[in-house]
């Protein structure tokens, strides 16, 4: 049997992680242990949550940290919600801009906006 690949929320967060982690400057440390925090939150709270095809879609095909905000606009207000509260709960506050439920939420698509330290 041939091993599985990543499950889309695998992906989605592998790549809002990595629009967040090209935002650095070239010379920049990387900061893997807040990288793996942010991309493990991520991927658990789309996976609990059951964020849908269209929006893990969306996270998986981002460019830019702005192309979140879209993706955002696919979770409903409770999927965003949750994600915000853990994201401050793990970190203290939201590392970076997140957006609220009216606008989208940094990690989510948004929290993941967030830039590690």
């Amino acid at each position: 049997m041939a091993p599985k690949g990543p499950t889309q929320c695998a992906r989605a967060s592998d790549s809002m992680v990595q629009t967040m982690l090209d935002q650095l400057p070239a010379a920049a440390e990387l900061p893997t242990e807040q990288a793996d925090a942010i991309r493990n939150l991520i991927r658990e709270r789309c996976e609990q949550d059951g964020w849908s095809a269209e929006a893990t879609q969306c996270l998986i095909a981002m460019k830019r940290q702005g192309d979140a905000e879209a993706c955002a606009k696919l979770l409903t207000d409770d999927q965003q919600a949750a994600l915000v509260r853990d994201q401050e709960a793990r970190f203290g506050a939201r590392p970076g801009r997140a957006a609220e439920p009216a606008k989208p939420p940094a990690p989510t698509a948004p929290a993941a906006q967030a830039a590690p330290p």
